[in-house]
């Protein structure tokens, strides 16, 4: 090799290495600096789903909860954090939850949700949860979801840090 190669070899691996801190001081920053506060909005003030997104059709509901005899609930209750809690946001057809603006229930302070974190939907009368493929998981009384899950009044949904429960 020519001292030439060498040289563009040399500049081109530094470049990468300063890339590499570049985004290793990003991530250690934005954990650092903590969650920004927002007002939580209702959700028919947020709007529905993305409507630019292809229609998928949903599975099957799969498997209720423990509690799924206490009733139907209306509304999710935001118990953590505690900036947000007492926030209330009434159970519509379907509404998804996450970081994205296009959520019903936006969660942009939480770091550890998905863009589209998960969706809660009506089916013949009964309220169901399903995990739209998040990182960290969704949670229905401490237990993570494979599949939809019934709600009932009085579970709790864990999506990131935040924590609600069916009213």
């Amino acid at each position: 090799m020519s001292e030439a190669q060498l040289s563009v070899l040399n500049y081109a691996f530094l470049a990468l290495l300063y890339l590499f801190f570049a985004r290793v001081l990003w991530a250690v920053w934005s954990e650092v600096r903590g969650p920004r506060i927002g007002n939580p909005q209702p959700a028919n003030a947020r709007g529905a789903v993305d409507s630019t997104a292809p229609a998928a059709r949903p599975p099957a509901p799969m498997k209720p909860s423990r509690s799924a005899r206490k009733g139907v609930p209306a509304r999710l209750v935001v118990l953590q954090p505690k900036v947000r809690k007492g926030a209330a946001y009434p159970l519509a057809d379907e509404i998804v939850l996450g970081r994205a603006d296009s959520c019903a229930i936006g969660l942009p302070d939480d770091t550890f949700a998905s863009q589209l974190h998960a969706r809660v939907y009506r089916r013949e009368g009964k309220i169901w949860v399903e995990d739209l493929g998040s990182t960290n998981g969704t949670h229905v009384n401490g237990a993570r979801l494979a599949a939809p899950v019934q709600l009932a009044i009085g579970d709790r949904l864990q999506v990131g840090n935040t924590i609600f429960e069916a009213a």
